[in-house]
């Protein structure tokens, strides 16, 4: 043996050091018997003394054992300076410390890195960050945000007060005039250590955000508020500043410290826009007061922040990625809880209220002026009760009390006057088309009512962004105006009256058009491609007419109904009643045959004097057929008679002998096959010429009934869809708004015994 091994010894075996441990046997599940594994382990320089080692290893001992064991065939003597370091299984690209927590995610197989340890490292980048050259700082700060998303190299980082040395570099932005001489490192130093920073207190719960301080806030705001700067530091300070909102009391110092056109102009770089629209949200989320918000949301809507958002994150002939999309939508979602703002806290400025009345009032009778029916609205000092009437107003001396019991009254004020003086050819066109019609038909105040309720639903004015964020896309046309409400409410109240002259409506059928304005607005909103602005929009919107509407109403409609009634819980119903409505249509032929029909006489058509029609009817017992010579104004006895059980077979279309030769008739013709023959040998008949095609199939299949064969016409097929359509739709009324799942629920299993007796 001894022998053996002394052979195979030499440079072959010094090149590939030996196993430490041996191990024999293995189990299915990947990890040995015993606890013991076949690993690589590697040396985390590059060292030609240390090749890389195919070791099996007793995971069972503890780490620092294993460790010691592996660096002695390298000739490491200060084993306890290192550690295992293993590929971290949420992020491959990633190296983290194997502790005593993460040791089962090594498996056969695993490369493990046999590094300095985290306590090291830690010293070493700290003397380097302190003492070393620019060289040496550079590949500590490299290092540093390499390691920070470790969290044991972490805890170990901000036990050694590391943090504090990295505040005090972040807030003299360097190491006094120690980089001075290379100045081209600062910005990707600056990003990289920013980096590092932010992994270290976002990535483990170690470190509170409510520590950062003012001073660093301020240092990190700074690189945003440049207009020109290295975008890798400008997007890392943006990701800090989004997490100083979110996640600490300092929401007001942070939002004091950015410069938000300095912001809006970083959206003209794509790779910061998602970043950017991230900390506008986190500021409206957390940042800023009610009335902030409001002063923020202007500053949105603002012409310059929306020319650079229109041309550079929603250009018409691009689509943004779906991160930026997504933030958009929340956007959206924020400007319009500044509307909601009003609505729900129910907010109101007398002096402005009063005002936009005043200009409201003002408006309307220079239009009531031009119509001859309001002459004293052309006297000076006149009193507001006719055009406030006019308007729909109740309460003509003091209008606001209309206004100021409604949660949206004081937005519809705003709309009303936005209206009146921002678009007043539209606004003149409105309320003449309103004088021609009665002062009851439609009101213009509660009109303005519900086109903001109809828009405060279109736009998810209820949905406010908390927490979980509703899901949707966003609509470009908010961004494309300075009042992106106030124009959606011009734009439905225009709609609005085309509608009510399509509809011819009356004041009953008000909330009958309110219903089709919405599917207008909605429809043309948001039906692909959806409008690039408000004029595009308003232009499409008049594609979709009332009769338009109705289409797609009955489409949908239809839709639903082909898609339930393919649902296997609706097939089996379809089923379970067929046989019921099967007794019913055999019930309607047989009630027709007991009424009676007359039929032509074929062979008397060209003869006069005689009777053109016959008569033949079933019998109450519907065991015999009454026929006979008969018109519509006779009513005596039917003298023949033929027996149900001397029918031998019904004969249809040129089967018939009385129509085999001709041409006509061949559709509505039938003849009863009887039992026997007459005179000249021939089978006995009972020939029929029905008058329609509809008694045709009544008679054929009432008669295949009486028979005992099925009805096979095609109005009986009809009859059958049409019946368990509607027997369908009747029992399902009581699940209006419920989904009909697509596969019948299973049952629940049975209980362990049916014993429900109570003992008392």
């Amino acid at each position: 043996m001894d022998a053996q091994n002394g052979a195979g010894s030499g440079s072959a075996a010094r090149a590939a050091p030996r196993p430490v441990t041996t191990v024999s046997g293995g189990s299915g599940d990947g990890r040995q018997e015993s606890g013991q594994l076949k690993v690589g382990v590697k040396f985390y320089a590059d060292d030609p003394s240390k090749l890389p080692q195919m070791v099996k290893l007793d995971f069972t001992r503890p780490l620092s054992a294993l460790v010691e064991d592996l660096c002695a065939p390298w000739g490491i003597p200060n084993h306890q300076d290192f550690a295992l370091q293993l590929q971290d299984p949420q992020n491959p690209s990633q190296m983290i410390y194997v502790t005593a927590k993460n040791r089962d995610e090594i498996k056969n197989g695993s490369v493990l890195v046999l590094s300095p340890s985290a306590s090291e490292q830690v010293k070493s980048i700290l003397e380097s960050l302190r003492m070393g050259d620019a060289t040496k700082k550079r590949a500590a700060v490299t290092q540093l945000a390499a390691l920070a998303p470790d969290v044991t190299f972490a805890e170990e980082f901000i036990t050694q007060d590391g943090m504090e040395l990295l505040v005090t570099i972040i807030e003299k932005t360097g190491w006094d005039k120690s980089l001075s001489t290379v100045p081209f490192m600062m910005p990707e130093l600056i990003g990289t250590l920013l980096g590092a920073y932010h992994d270290l207190i976002e990535l483990h719960g170690i470190v509170s955000w409510d520590t950062v301080d003012q001073n660093v806030i301020a240092k990190v705001a700074s690189y945003v508020n440049k207009s020109s700067f290295d975008p890798a530091t400008v997007q890392i300070s943006l990701t800090i500043l989004e997490s100083l909102l979110l996640n600490s009391s300092k929401q007001a110092s942070v939002a004091r410290e950015i410069s938000l056109p300095h912001v809006m102009e970083h959206l003209k770089q794509p790779s910061l826009q998602q970043s950017i629209l991230s900390l506008i949200n986190a500021i409206f989320a957390r940042g800023m007061n009610d009335a902030a918000r409001q002063s923020l949301a202007q500053v949105i809507l603002s012409s310059g922040t929306r020319e650079i958002v229109l041309n550079e994150v929603i250009p018409l002939n691009q689509t943004p990625k779906p991160e930026i999309a997504k933030q958009l939508f929340i956007l959206q979602m924020h400007l319009m809880k500044v509307i909601n703002f009003r609505v729900m806290n129910h907010t109101w400025e007398t002096e402005t209220a009063e005002k936009h009345l005043q200009d409201l009032r003002k408006s309307t009778a220079a239009v009531l002026a031009e119509v001859p029916s309001y002459p004293s609205l052309t006297r000076k000092n006149s009193e507001p009760t006719e055009e406030l009437s006019r308007l729909g107003f109740k309460h003509t001396r003091s209008p606001l009390d209309d206004l100021m019991p409604l949660p949206e009254g004081a937005l519809v004020l705003d709309c009303m006057q936005y209206f009146a003086m921002k678009h007043p050819a539209v606004f003149r066109q409105w309320i003449l088309e309103s004088c021609s019609r009665s002062a009851s038909d439609c009101p213009f105040l509660l009109a303005s009512l519900h086109v903001v309720r109809v828009l405060l639903e279109t736009f998810r004015v209820v949905e406010l962004p908390s927490g979980e964020f509703p899901v949707g896309e966003y609509d470009r046309v908010v961004f494309t105006s300075e009042y992106p409400f106030e124009e959606a409410y011009v734009l439905g109240m225009q709609t609005l009256c085309r509608t009510w002259k399509e509809m011819k409506a009356s004041a009953q059928d008000f909330m009958k058009v309110i219903g089709v304005l919405k599917e207008k607005v909605d429809l043309s909103l948001r039906d692909p491609p959806a409008p690039g602005s408000v004029e595009a929009w308003r232009e499409r919107v008049k594609e979709y007419t009332y009769g338009k509407i109705n289409e797609i109403r009955e489409a949908r409609k239809n839709a639903k109904e082909q898609l339930e009634s393919k649902a296997e819980p609706i097939v089996q119903l379809r089923e379970m009643l067929r046989s019921e409505v099967l007794g019913l249509i055999t019930e309607n032929r047989i009630r027709h045959m007991q009424e009676g029909t007359l039929f032509s006489h074929y062979e008397r058509r060209m003869f006069a004097g005689k009777s053109k029609t016959w008569k033949c009817k079933l019998s109450i017992n519907k065991k015999l057929l009454h026929y006979g010579d008969a018109d519509e104004s006779s009513s005596g006895q039917l003298a023949k008679v033929i027996g149900i059980s001397e029918i031998k077979a019904l004969l249809t279309g040129k089967e018939c002998p009385h129509v085999k030769n001709k041409k006509n008739y061949h559709n509505v013709a039938f003849s009863l096959a009887l039992i026997g023959e007459n005179k000249a040998g021939e089978n006995k008949t009972l020939d029929f010429i029905a008058p329609s095609e509809f008694e045709f199939n009544m008679w054929t299949d009432g008669l295949r009934v009486l028979l005992g064969e099925e009805m096979s016409s095609p109005l009986a097929a009809s009859d059958m869809e049409e019946l368990l359509t509607w027997e369908i739709k009747m029992r399902l009324l009581g699940t209006e708004g419920i989904a009909i799942p697509e596969k019948i629920p299973e049952m629940p299993p049975l209980p362990d015994n049916f014993n429900f007796a109570i003992a008392l």
